[in-house]
Order: C-alpha cells, then sequence, then structure tokens
C-alpha cells in the first residue's frame, strides 16, 4: 500500500531553465528565417520587435572580460616585437 502512495505522489519537477547560449541559439534561429524567406510581411514586425529586445538582453547580459586580459595582450607585443626585431 506504501508503493502506491509513493508511486501517487508527484515527483519534484526540477525547474526550466534558459542559458544565454540557449537564447542566441533562438536569435540565430530568427535570423536564418529571415535570410530564408520564413516569415510573412506582416509578420516582420512582431519577429524584428522580439529580435531586438533579444539582442539587447544578450548583449547586456554578456560575460564581462576580466580587467587583466587588455593588460595581458599588451605585455605581450613588446616580447613580439623583440622576436622580430632579433630575427632581422
Amino acid at each position: 500500500m506504501e508503493q502506491q502512495e509513493q508511486q501517487a505522489e508527484p515527483q519534484a519537477q526540477q525547474p526550466i531553465g534558459l542559458t544565454l547560449q540557449d537564447l542566441r541559439v533562438l536569435a540565430g534561429a530568427i535570423e536564418l528565417g529571415v535570410q530564408r524567406g520564413g516569415y510573412r510581411a506582416p509578420e516582420m514586425e512582431i519577429i524584428g520587435a522580439t529580435y531586438n529586445k533579444l539582442a539587447a538582453f544578450l548583449k547586456a547580459n554578456e560575460p564581462q572580460q576580466p580587467a587583466e586580459a587588455p593588460a595581458e595582450a599588451t605585455a605581450e607585443a613588446p616580447a613580439e616585437a623583440e622576436v622580430t626585431a632579433e630575427q632581422a
């Protein structure tokens, strides 16, 4: 009898989540649909508005690059210049 009660209880549902990558895929799908003529002219306004909102959201939520990355790039540039000067 206990087994029947346990089976009758709904299993805990895991929350459904969307990642930024999922949203990038959706933006790409919209772009592809437009390129292939997948939308009728009356639909383009709502599709375009939704795409613009999605693109703005993705841009606002891009992962921030660490502040050290540009410093590393400039630190590497002189080393490359030295190698070039030595080879010449």
